[in-house]
């Protein structure tokens, strides 16, 4: 046991935090030689997940207006293919999240954007993750649902594998609004299913003065969440903003509306075009980011443990 005076305290756990956060700056600050994302048509990628059949592998998708297909992914950017997802529809697909159902590995695919707040219902869609090698993205549930309150424009969506659920935090207003769904354990349940308002996250930084000054025309969506992922363990929550990436830790058994209203350890990124889709490697130790635009950059960023 480390005696009461020697102990380090909470000064000095925010002075070693900052020295991890610095380095980590500095790290992603000299990634000029980072791999960049090799499909050609992956042009508006805004959404990136590691593969649970294969590690080596990412999942990614386009934006709005793309077709219902995958695009496999290397670790270094490599293109590993696309696969048509049939049976789904790409109205607006905002990210995606790899989990395990029914002792399976699976992706789960969110088309969930709604910029103008007009969608009366929205869609998750649940496929086989067919890893390296596989030739078919099969579909195996569709699950409408719609918000409790009215719709929600949302791009950050997470599978919460010790709770069944499916989280959905929000992306345009202030504060943001953190939702639950239960996810299915075999087939959705028939109908549009509501997504539980579990409260409000005032917690996610918003543009600050300085943002306003330097980049006067972007500053006022640095505060938007774009992208979410669970580490594996379960116990950190990683955010994407268009500026930085957020993590917030929750103790044990603590809910994640709990969790959500500390402040969140702020993962300073480079600027990107427009960042929108993040990936929990599948060791914990780091994160993969990367933007829309062909070509983009694919930083993978260390996490502090």
């Amino acid at each position: 046991m480390i005696p009461a005076d020697v102990r380090p305290g909470r000064a000095l756990s925010r002075l070693l935090l900052g020295v991890v956060l610095l380095l980590n700056s500095c790290v992603l600050l000299s990634q000029p030689d980072a791999p960049r994302l090799a499909a050609p048509g992956l042009d508006e990628l805004s959404g990136l997940a590691v593969s649970r059949a294969d590690p080596t592998v990412l999942w990614g998708h386009n934006d709005s207006g793309g077709k219902a297909e995958l695009f496999r992914i290397g670790v270094a950017g490599e293109d590993l293919g696309r696969l048509a997802v049939a049976g789904a529809r790409a109205y607006d697909w905002e990210d995606i999240s790899a989990f395990t159902w029914r002792g399976q590995p699976a992706l789960l695919i969110a088309d969930v954007g709604d910029n103008r707040g007009d969608r009366p219902s929205v869609t998750l869609y649940a496929v086989r993750d067919p890893g390296r090698s596989g030739k078919k993205a099969t579909l195996l549930w569709q699950l409408d649902f719609r918000y409790d309150g009215g719709p929600r424009d949302c791009e950050a969506v997470a599978v919460d594998e010790a709770d069944h659920s499916v989280l959905l935090l929000t992306k345009r207003e202030q504060p943001k609004r953190l939702y639950r769904l239960p996810l299915p354990r075999n087939r959705p349940p028939v109908g549009v299913a509501t997504a539980e308002w579990l409260g409000d996250v005032a917690s996610v930084p918003q543009p600050t003065a300085l943002d306003h000054l330097s980049n006067p025309v972007q500053a006022v969506y640095f505060g938007q969440p774009t992208a979410m992922d669970l580490s594996p363990d379960g116990r950190s929550l990683l955010v994407l903003t268009y500026k930085n990436a957020l993590r917030w830790r929750r103790s044990a058994g603590q809910p994640w509306i709990a969790a959500l209203a500390a402040a969140p350890e702020v993962i300073p990124l480079p600027f990107l075009r427009q960042a929108e889709a993040l990936a929990v490697a599948a060791d914990g130790q780091s994160m993969f980011i990367s933007s829309e635009g062909v070509g983009a950059p694919l930083l993978r960023v260390p996490l502090a443990p």
